[in-house]
């Protein structure tokens, strides 16, 4: 493919010719198509009535199908990029279905279960998804159809047994559902992958062993051994730097000042609903381990110290309040490849490693506080 036009204006002037020039300026004129519609807009058109929202659904699909009709008329279209984008407008419009109910009660304020809405018929439409159709990864709605089906699944076994972790339920569900090796390495990679970039080695090492031992594919190999020796130098034992932050006082602290305690640390931003969500936990546990030596340590990464003093100091947040710089940019965050909040890590009386993806408040960091408390004695 070549690509040629103005750079000051390029959305504009963009040209593709070569191979697939006519599939690439077909796709162009179809997300312009999903933009101008407001297809994507699903707060205005789920907050619409059953049968409102059927017509409004089907009129736009059709605004944006029309010119995957005029490409098929053309010549010389790739057969398999053909069968992609006549998926494509079948499973958008599964898609929408199966999260109508939920939108549509959202919006309106309206239980759920109070929504009128052929909600058998879409669920049997769900089980009657092919589960094979390597072609369509690349399909968006087909896929999140695929992720769907396997949820639903994973959520089932989840009630059965509620001591089983999510991460390996849906991959019993992968494996109960999904019989094409490549589309299973696929599921599965993905699955370890945000896993690991989230937790680390340190929690996965089950999945990952039983995945390389299982995968067929050997890029995925290559990228789960590459994503887990990003996390070598921060591995448990390892000393953590002294990285310096500011105290609600606009004063200079260091983690050097909390030696001699376990450190437990929860990096947060006042923006973060799932952030806010565990301050009660926090509280909770510091408090049943204040006559303990552990220093329950929170970081904000927020872009800027005023929302984060407007809220230490409105919610009269006690005890070690600091504030990390520069954000996601923070030397913290960067050191520990910070890419999602929260994110808790425990560190030893000697600022080395416990942990650099720990339990969560709300989880079971009792024990492993009192594992390594009764370790320091």
């Amino acid at each position: 493919i070549h690509v040629s036009g103005d750079v000051k204006e390029f959305a504009k002037t963009f040209i593709a010719s070569g191979d697939k020039a006519k599939e690439n300026a077909y796709l162009r004129k179809k997300f312009k198509a999903i933009n101008e519609s407001g297809l994507e807009n699903f707060m205005e058109i789920m907050a619409l009535k059953k049968d409102a929202y059927f017509s409004k659904k089907d009129s736009l699909i059709s605004i944006v199908k029309t010119n995957y009709d005029s490409l098929i008329m053309g010549e010389g279209i790739d057969s398999v990029f053909s069968a992609m984008e006549e998926s494509y407008f079948t499973y958008q419009s599964m898609f929408m279905d199966q999260l109508y109910p939920m939108y549509h009660s959202f919006i309106n304020k309206i239980p759920q279960d109070s929504v009128d809405f052929p909600v058998e018929e879409t669920k049997s439409k769900l089980k009657e998804l092919p589960l094979d159709r390597k072609e369509l990864l690349g399909v968006a709605p087909y896929r999140h159809l695929l992720d769907q089906r396997i949820g639903a699944l994973a959520g089932e076994l989840m009630k059965a047994d509620t001591n089983l972790a999510y991460e390996k339920v849906s991959w019993i569900a992968i494996d109960s559902l999904i019989k094409d090796p490549t589309i299973k390495d696929q599921l599965k990679f993905e699955t370890l992958k945000s896993t690991l970039e989230y937790r680390g080695p340190v929690h996965v090492e089950e999945m990952y062993s039983k995945f390389l031992a299982e995968n067929t594919t050997p890029k995925f190999a290559e990228k789960v051994e590459k994503l887990k020796a990003k996390w070598e130098p921060i591995s448990p034992g390892k000393t953590v730097p002294d990285f310096t932050f500011t105290d609600i006082k606009g004063d200079s602290v260091k983690l050097s000042d909390l030696k001699g305690q376990l450190v437990y640390i929860d990096i947060w931003a006042t923006w973060c609903g799932p952030c806010i969500a565990e301050h009660p936990n926090w509280d909770k546990v510091k408090e049943e381990y204040k006559d303990k030596p552990v220093a329950f340590l929170t970081v904000s990464i927020d872009d800027t110290r005023e929302p984060w003093e407007k809220m230490v100091k409105n919610k009269k947040m006690e005890g070690l309040q600091w504030f990390a710089s520069n954000a996601w940019q923070s030397e913290l965050a960067q050191f520990f490849m910070v890419n999602a909040i929260p994110r808790f890590l425990l560190l030893d009386k000697e600022g080395k490693i416990i942990d650099p993806s720990a339990e969560r408040p709300s989880g079971n960091i009792r024990e492993i506080l009192d594992k390594h408390l009764d370790k320091a004695v």
